[in-house]
């Protein structure tokens, strides 16, 4: 299950959002869903808010959660460990990366994740 989070989370990292520092790009995820579609075919859906947390599901429909912020121009992330992770699992650490700004409501890019693959981000309307 932290694998799954951490892969959700590497998604969600991919995309590059900013927090209340770029509000406006922001905006268009809160109430909208964020696709990423790795090199694999498989998607994450995301959830963003504006107090700094996401939530998602995997492809494999495993659920996960964490918290965003832009630190020194980078996007940051700390996925939340999951309920189920067994005793004595360390908590996920953050990751950061460059973030992409701008993007609307239909709007649709490649980019790569945290480790380099290319993933396809969408943002649809609404919470699918």
């Amino acid at each position: 299950m932290r694998k799954i989070a951490l892969l959700g989370f590497g998604a969600l990292v991919a995309m590059g959002f900013a927090t209340a520092a770029v509000a406006d790009t922001m905006t268009e995820t809160y109430g909208n869903t964020v696709i990423a579609t790795n090199d694999k075919g498989e998607t994450t859906k995301l959830w963003f808010k504006a107090d700094g947390t996401y939530s998602g599901v995997s492809a494999k429909g495993e659920k996960f959660t964490g918290k965003f912020a832009i630190k020194n121009g980078k996007y940051c992330g700390t996925a939340d460990l999951p309920a189920n992770a067994p005793a004595g699992t360390p908590a996920p650490k953050e990751m950061c990366q460059d973030y992409q700004a701008n993007h609307k409501v239909g709007d649709k890019w490649t980019q790569n994740d945290s480790t380099g693959k290319p993933v396809v981000i969408e943002i649809k309307a609404g919470a699918m």
